[in-house]
């Protein structure tokens, strides 16, 4: 995370260099606080890898996914799911489930998107060995293979899956798994690219693009397929203009300035707007941050094979000093493998490491670590590195984009010891996270980024993906979890709370913990 205190006219002068690269400011607001606009500004932190949902591996490729790509459904305000291109939904069992696809919903070309047309999107999104997709793919159908049968005339389709997965329809409610329309698989590389207008079918196409920069957004005059929220109000957008912005000092001032409308903090800058007249916020959990013990055996790891070591680094580390170096403090205890907040989430502090680093020492000393952190995160890096080097070993740091740092964790453990996890909290489903310790890694078709062999906790996962009820999900998820913490494969740092605050005439929604982007909305 990036703290360089800008001076007020610096950000000002940022705010109307928008109006040169077509990013331009809002008008400012009128005497009443309401904005004449049709235009949100907002920004993202990282520039996208790619426009291609189904490989989106990134927070920023996510936000874009949601504003072109509708999904089958989408989570909800009054319920946790509501309906996208999917108005109803039956359950036949935890390996059987069959949509019923929404009239006249159709592509940014005005292709139908029927039945047919979302098969052939989930047939392109499992058929790709991208490590993005293969995140995506366990998301929405777990770690069997899936069979869709589309049946245009009855307007359904039906996804049977060879292992049971009880979790689908949360996992159908993921931005990675949007509808791709013809145009775009047809154009792959167009896709990623952004450059196939028809391949949206969600309620923005990408009008602009600046590599590294910025992106523009235009509402789709025929879309008519919003959920059926009840707590969103407003006009949604015409224009979006996305600006990259990795300062949160920046994005502070560009708020106060009017140079953006809507802009999202995880540090101390959000106070400047809390009980100020004109300034809103939501909240949610964001990201649970994790360190992740390489335990691959071909890959070199000083991990692989040590528990003494890894249980030695845990005594390094201390979880409240990473939340001041990383998050001003603002973050919140962590237990297991995400948010306490979720859904059966395992909470047995007595399960983890105490911080000792005298202890830590004799057992670290003379050891090489290799540590993989994004991008931006100079501070948490700087703690984790001096921690470690403080108790003897020799730690070599590695900050790369979010999409490589995604890469080399998921498909190059010969690069790394040690990585900070980044895991999505918003999505509300814990197995996900169970997932990156145990099972088969990204190479063999699952998500396990720590190169495990845990066969009991395996055996409680899988478990909990075949229960019905939740009760049971939860006792077998909870079980999977203890032996992840027992083995010391992962240990749990913080959960951040992040903070979009906008100002007078705008405002953005937190849905059932999901912060949707396509639920911004101008209010004036």
């Amino acid at each position: 995370m990036t703290r360089t205190r800008m001076l007020a006219g610096v950000a000002l002068a940022a705010a109307a260099a928008l109006t040169v690269t077509g990013c331009a400011a809002s008008t400012a607001p009128e005497a009443s606080g309401a904005p004449a606009t049709d235009t949100i500004n907002t920004e993202i932190w990282y520039a996208p890898a790619t426009f291609d949902p189904a490989k989106a591996s990134a927070t920023s490729d996510a936000y874009i996914a949601r504003l072109g790509f509708d999904t089958l459904l989408r989570q909800g305000d009054s319920e946790p799911l509501t309906g996208g291109l999917a108005t109803e939904w039956d359950v036949a069992s935890a390996s059987d489930y069959t949509f019923t696809i929404r009239d006249g919903a159709t592509c940014a070309d005005g292709t139908a998107i029927t039945p047919s047309v979302v098969a052939a999107s989930f047939e392109y999104l499992v058929g790709l060995e991208d490590s993005g997709a293969k995140t995506w793919k366990a998301q929405a159908f777990g770690q069997g293979a899936p069979t869709f049968v589309a049946d245009d005339a009855a307007g359904t389709v039906q996804i049977t899956l060879s292992q049971p997965y009880s979790q689908m329809l949360s996992g159908l409610t993921r931005p990675g798994t949007g509808i791709i329309c013809p145009a775009g698989i047809a154009d792959p590389e167009g896709l990623a690219a952004g450059t196939v207008a028809g391949a949206f079918s969600g309620p923005y196409t990408l009008a602009e693009s600046v590599a590294g920069k910025s992106a523009t957004y235009t509402l789709r005059d025929d879309y008519d397929a919003w959920p059926a929220w009840t707590t969103v109000e407003g006009e949604p957008a015409k224009t979006i203009n996305l600006t990259v912005q990795s300062d949160l000092n920046t994005s502070a001032n560009l708020l106060e300035a009017g140079g953006v409308d809507i802009a999202r903090f995880y540090d101390s800058n959000y106070t400047r707007f809390e009980g100020v007249d004109g300034f809103s916020d939501v909240t949610f959990s964001s990201s649970a941050y994790n360190l992740v013990f390489n335990q691959d055996p071909a890959s070199g790891s000083v991990f692989a094979g040590d528990k003494a070591l890894r249980t030695a680094v845990t005594q390094a580390i201390d979880p409240e000093a990473f939340n001041q170096a990383s998050l001003d403090g603002l973050g919140e205890a962590q237990y297991t493998v995400n948010s306490a907040n979720y859904s059966c989430a395992l909470e047995e502090p007595s399960l983890l490491g105490s911080y000792d680093p005298a202890a830590a020492a004799p057992v670290l000393a003379g050891k090489t670590i290799r540590l993989l952190i994004m991008s931006n995160w100079d501070p948490a890096a700087d703690y984790l590195a001096e921690s470690l080097r403080a108790a003897g070993a020799t730690v070599e740091v590695s900050a790369p984009d979010p999409a490589d740092w995604s890469k080399q964790m998921r498909t190059q453990p010969e690069t790394w010891d040690l990585a900070v996890a980044a895991e999505n909290a918003e999505a509300g489903l814990i197995h996900l996270s169970i997932a990156r310790y145990l099972g088969p890694t990204y190479a063999e078709g699952g998500t396990n980024v720590a190169y495990t062999d845990n066969p009991e906790g395996l055996a409680a996962y899988e478990a909990g993906m075949t229960a019905t009820d939740q009760a049971t999900q939860c006792a077998e998820f909870e079980e999977a979890q203890r032996t992840i913490l027992e083995r010391v494969d992962m240990m749990p740092l913080i959960t951040d709370t992040h903070r979009y605050v906008s100002r007078a005439g705008f405002a953005s929604y937190v849905l059932s913990g999901y912060w949707d982007p396509s639920a911004m909305r101008i209010t004036g």
